[in-house]
């Protein structure tokens, strides 16, 4: 597809790309220490949104040294985190694949996070990344863990929670808050867990730009996840852009 009357958004999303690497490599106190940015572009269905993301970041992200990559919601596809997980699965993929495959001394980038990653999580966190980001076992290592007997059964109670939806009983009334609360701590978990994830890999590499494509279809989890990482304020090195049809979001 080809951009016309486009070179100005274009120029913004380069410039955004080059002020994050101008941080990242000149202060390095700030790139640790900094409130996350996302850069929204919004428009209606086919007027090149993606097409202006992957034409002003994709190139100018690659010639730096930084990693593109892109995730998409599906319309009807009802998967928590699906984009989301597609973009990291995507990272995970050219770390373990590129970083594997460079000769040098020492081990490779790759393996120096993998073994990271093993040190910094216990089983259960390990646990929920590998069924948050399924995509990227190959990153997280090789060893699987059961969760424990408790933990399982309170995420077979949420599960059954959804099912069942409301009741009439009291006894019902306080079972249902009591899980409610479950899912909510379980839920901070996984932010801290995902955030703690990109605190190792971020750093590890020259720069990552994380692409979400077709926000207007997202879950709460993905937008509840994303300003979690935003404002999460020590993870370096990352770029999040979303995309978005206008005419389908509700005011």
């Amino acid at each position: 597809m080809q951009l016309h009357g486009r070179d100005d958004d274009i120029k913004l999303l380069r410039s955004k790309l080059r002020e994050l690497a101008k941080k990242d490599d000149c202060d390095e106190d700030a790139a640790k220490n900094h409130v996350g940015e996302m850069i929204l572009v919004s428009g209606t269905s086919g007027t090149g949104k993606s097409t202006l993301i992957h034409k002003g970041l994709a190139g100018d992200a690659s010639k730096i040294g930084y990693i593109f990559v892109s995730g998409k919601f599906e319309d009807k596809l009802l998967r928590p985190l699906s984009a989301f997980s597609d973009a990291m699965s995507c990272l995970a993929k050219y770390i373990t694949v590129e970083h594997n495959n460079k000769m040098g001394k020492g081990p490779s980038t790759a393996t120096l996070l993998r073994d990271k990653i093993q040190n910094e999580f216990d089983e259960d966190d390990m646990e929920q990344l590998r069924q948050v980001l399924p995509g990227c076992a190959e990153l997280l290592g090789t060893r699987r863990y059961s969760l424990p007997s408790s933990q399982a059964q309170a995420q077979a109670d949420a599960a059954v929670l959804i099912r069942s939806g409301s009741g009439s009983k009291l006894g019902d009334v306080r079972r249902r808050a009591s899980l409610t609360l479950a899912g909510k701590e379980s839920i901070s978990r996984m932010h801290n867990a995902v955030r703690r994830l990109l605190k190792i890999i971020c750093p590890c590499l020259k720069g990552v730009v994380l692409f979400i494509d077709d926000l207007q279809w997202s879950d709460t989890a993905t937008l509840d996840l994303l300003k979690s990482i935003i404002l999460d304020g020590e993870i370096p090195r990352l770029l999040i852009v979303g995309a978005y049809r206008e005419d389908e979001v509700p005011e």
